[in-house]
């Protein structure tokens, strides 16, 4: 697979996101750029994305044609609107193949994205929606293949099943520091939420104590390098389901 910008080979590197999985991304020798597919870059840490942009390229030129997506041919926008910074360039595949960060703008991204959540955080501001702050992704995308598989619903003598699509976007995992994470989701319709851990703590946190679709919990007192699991409990409607677990690590 060529470089979008240069077009010069892509050599994959393996990398390991905020829920403790590894995956790989496309790192171009060449001009230093990164292409990284849907939805990825938002599980990125800001460590990883340093020592990712710290690669050192051949070339510091930048082409002046637009990046074209190595996967489908199409030309690959930039990112107009809140949840990139007008300083930082983000290029997207139109088709969902995924995006590229020119040399240092993954770190730069990631940077900002990280700061944006701890100052509405810091001063008790509700961010407007999840997507303020994540790359998007095409809706079916993430339906298909990002949200959780299966979702219980709990509290009734018979087990019923709930659709996936209750909750609107996976939790996002931003650390703060090795001992403090923030996790932020959203539930399609207004909810109760609160967070069960099931690993590496026994607490259950309160999340939203009003039905509203924005979440976010900042958890402190944590172990550094050490992996978490929890579940979501959801209120909605009266009805109380919980998501299949998820895992994240601390740096």
């Amino acid at each position: 697979m060529d470089c979008p910008h240069c077009h010069q080979l892509l050599s994959a590197i393996e990398v390991e996101t905020s829920d403790g999985h590894t995956h790989n991304i496309e790192e171009c020798l060449n001009c230093g750029g990164h292409f990284i597919e849907p939805y990825l870059s938002n599980f990125i840490t800001v460590e990883t994305a340093r020592n990712v942009d710290s690669v050192l390229p051949k070339t510091h030129a930048v082409p002046a044609t637009s990046p074209v997506c190595p996967k489908c041919g199409q030309i690959m926008p930039s990112i107009k609107d809140d949840v990139v910074p007008q300083t930082v360039t983000v290029f997207t595949c139109p088709n969902n193949h995924g995006d590229f960060f020119p040399k240092e703008q993954l770190f730069l991204f990631k940077r900002a994205q990280q700061s944006k959540i701890y100052y509405h955080k810091l001063w008790g501001i509700p961010l407007k929606s999840a997507f303020s702050v994540l790359i998007p992704v095409l809706v079916i995308f993430s339906f298909a293949t990002l949200l959780p598989s299966i979702i219980e619903q709990v509290g009734t003598s018979q087990e019923t099943r709930i659709k996936a699509s209750e909750i609107l976007t996976p939790p996002l995992i931003t650390p703060i520091s090795s001992t403090q994470v923030l996790i932020s989701f959203s539930t399609q319709k207004p909810a109760k939420t609160s967070i069960q851990f099931t690993q590496g703590l026994t607490q259950t946190f309160t999340v939203s104590t009003t039905r509203q679709t924005n979440h976010l919990l900042s958890v402190e007192n944590l172990e550094p390098s050490t992996t978490y699991r929890y579940v979501i409990i959801i209120d909605v409607d009266g009805r109380s389901v919980t998501t299949s677990p998820y895992t994240f690590s601390t740096p």
